[in-house]
């Protein structure tokens, strides 16, 4: 399991949430929100993030300001788990 750094509210950074799914904290709003950023114990940058497409874990991927997640050759960031097509999940950065 990964701890976050921060007091950041919503799911773990471990978790994959199906499109469909989603997290709402105690007033009823979705928390976190696309974009928003924590740290996990090792230092890792993670950004909250939605991808219209299915990815692989480990694959490269890139943010737009929106909190899309789009397969990249080269992105900065990856998708820790295997995430379906329409999933939200922490993408981690490449490089502390």
């Amino acid at each position: 399991m990964t701890i976050r750094t921060n007091p950041s509210l919503g799911p773990s950074l471990d978790t994959v949430l199906p499109a469909d799914g989603s997290w709402f904290d105690v007033n009823g709003t979705v928390s976190p929100q696309y974009g928003d950023v924590s740290f996990d114990e090792d230092g890792y940058k993670r950004v909250w993030v939605t991808s219209a497409a299915a990815l692989t874990a480990g694959a490269a991927i890139s943010i737009d300001d929106g909190g899309n997640a789009t397969a990249a050759t080269s992105g900065a960031y990856a998708a820790p788990l295997a995430v379906p097509a329409g999933g939200s999940f922490w993408a981690k950065a490449s490089a502390i």
